[in-house]
């Protein structure tokens, strides 16, 4: 993708290894009240809450509610939505929830990276910054409409030695 205009679902302290020109920390509430734009990267957060500037608190999405599906299916949609409406150019979605490939089955019409090796994530808590290793990890591509060929194969070109590509 080059160089990440919006990171939509970060932090500072996360966007100090994404470094996107943009990013939305949970306050910003970049699921639901923000534009999205360029070229973007997303990582979804765990939680299933967003903060809610006019009650000044957290408040549950739907997502925890008894109907649902994932948070990372959630975000996902939001991103397909806004790559099939040209707000953005493309999309690079990293997801630890392997069961996204049940929840939403739109990634198989995308570029897919299975990495082999569970990444290392950085949790930034009070107690400073903490890594771990996660479980298998997807890396989906929503490429550029006018230049999918050229970019789907830089796409398997950097990911290929990281894990099982299918496209």
């Amino acid at each position: 993708m080059g160089e990440i205009d919006l990171d939509p679902a970060s932090s500072h302290i996360a966007n100090e290894y994404v470094g996107a020109i943009k990013y939305f920390t949970p306050q910003d509430d970049g699921l639901n009240a923000q534009q999205w734009f360029g070229k973007v990267y997303l990582f979804p957060p765990s939680g299933s809450y967003f903060f809610n500037k006019a009650l000044d608190k957290w408040k549950m999405t739907r997502v925890s509610a008894g109907t649902v599906t994932s948070s990372h299916a959630v975000w996902f949609q939001r991103l397909y939505r806004a790559w099939l409406h040209n707000e953005i150019e493309q999309g690079l979605f990293f997801t630890n929830c392997p069961d996204m490939i049940r929840y939403e089955q739109k990634i198989f019409d995308f570029p897919i990276c299975i990495l082999k090796t569970p990444p290392e994530l950085i949790k930034y808590s009070s107690k400073g910054i903490n890594k771990h290793r996660t479980c298998t990890s997807l890396l989906v591509y929503l490429q550029p409409k006018d230049n999918s060929g050229e970019a789907t194969q830089r796409f398997i070109d950097i990911y290929e030695e990281k894990g099982r590509v299918l496209y």
